[in-house]
C-alpha cells in the first residue's frame, strides 16, 4: 500500500470511529463515513471489503495497544503459569470487549452485516483466526508443544471459549461499582479446572435419543 493509501485508509478508520460514537454502529451509514472522512463512498471498498470490516479495524485501532499485547502472547508460554498468562490476557481485553460487544450486537441485529461478518470470517486463509482469537490460540498451540496444556484440546475452539467467558461475565449482575475484571481469575480457575470435585470423572454422554415421529391423527 503506498504512503496515501495508508493515509486514507486511516482517515476512513478515524471517521469510523467519530460517526459510530455520535450515532451508533445501526446508524453509521458507509455515507456519513466518507463524508466525514473526506472522500468518495466508493473508496471505502477499496480499503475495506466491507462495512462490517471497517467497523472491526476501528476497534481494533483504538485498541491497538490491547491487540498488540495479545499478539505477543505466544512469546509468554512456559513463563509463570498458564492461568496467570490467560487471567492477564483476559482483564486487558475486557476493556476491548467494551466496544466489541455493541458492535457483535449490531452485526447480529442487521442481517446485512450479518452476512458479511460470516463470508469475512469463511475467506480466511487456512482457518487464520484475526486479531486476538489468534493471539490467544498461537498462545495455547505453544502451551500444548510444552506439555503445559492439554494435548486432546482444539486451541482454535479453546481461543472462542476464552473470548466468550467476558461476554458471559458482562451479564452478572452489579451495582456498577465493580468492573468484570474483578470476576476473570474465577473464571479462568473454573475453565482450568472444571466444576467436578477433585478426583470425580463425568459421566460418558448419552447417545442423542430421537422423538418418534407424530402419527397423523384419524378423522
Amino acid at each position: 500500500m503506498t504512503d496515501r493509501g495508508r493515509e486514507t485508509r486511516a482517515r476512513l478508520i478515524e471517521a469510523a470511529i467519530a460517526v459510530v460514537h455520535e450515532v451508533g454502529y445501526a446508524h453509521a451509514s458507509t455515507r456519513a463515513i466518507a463524508r466525514a472522512a473526506g472522500v468518495a463512498e466508493g473508496t471505502i471498498y477499496r480499503h475495506f471489503p466491507d462495512k462490517s470490516a471497517l467497523f472491526f479495524a476501528a476497534v481494533m485501532e483504538a485498541n491497538a495497544p490491547i491487540v498488540e499485547w495479545v499478539s505477543t502472547l505466544p512469546e509468554r508460554a512456559g513463563r509463570t503459569t498458564v492461568e496467570e498468562n490467560l487471567t492477564e490476557c483476559l482483564v486487558r481485553l475486557s476493556g476491548l470487549r467494551d466496544q466489541l460487544l455493541p458492535l457483535e450486537l449490531a452485526l447480529a441485529a442487521d442481517p446485512e452485516l450479518s452476512a458479511q461478518r460470516r463470508r469475512a470470517l469463511a475467506a480466511e486463509v487456512e482457518g487464520r483466526l484475526p486479531g486476538p482469537p489468534e493471539g490467544i490460540a498461537a498462545y495455547l498451540a505453544a502451551e500444548q508443544a510444552l506439555g503445559r496444556v492439554r494435548a486432546d484440546i482444539d486451541p482454535r475452539v479453546t481461543a472462542f471459549v476464552l473470548l466468550s467467558t467476558l461476554l458471559g461475565l458482562a451479564m452478572i449482575p452489579d451495582d456498577g461499582a465493580v468492573g468484570v475484571e474483578v470476576h476473570v481469575p474465577s473464571a479462568v480457575r473454573l475453565l482450568l479446572e472444571g466444576i467436578l470435585p477433585t478426583g470425580a470423572t463425568a459421566a460418558p454422554a448419552r447417545p442423542a435419543v430421537r422423538a418418534a415421529p407424530r402419527r397423523a391423527a384419524r378423522a
